[in-house]
């Protein structure tokens, strides 16, 4: 997926609250185990590296690509924020 597709994707389920735009309390990364990416739907291969957050009111941490973790942070700015257009 391109970049700016992912951004719209992440986008999207930053507005419609698929993925949380705070409480991110813990950051973890290491190897993948074939993880489901939660901003881009695809499974990480066992090469990747996971990018895992933590959040008081996730049911289960979060796991990212290392490309969508970025993205996903930036997009959803500060604690609170609306995501970026």
């Amino acid at each position: 997926m391109n970049e700016e597709s992912l951004r719209i994707l992440i986008r999207e389920k930053l507005a419609s609250g698929l993925l949380p735009g705070h409480d991110c309390t813990k950051i973890l990364g290491g190897p993948s185990n074939g993880e489901t990416c939660d901003a881009c739907g695809e499974t990480l291969a066992k090469s990747q590296l996971v990018m895992e957050c933590i959040g008081e009111h996730y049911p289960k941490a979060l796991q990212f690509h290392v490309r969508c973790f970025y993205i996903w942070d930036s997009e959803r700015g500060t604690p609170g924020a609306e995501p970026t257009e």
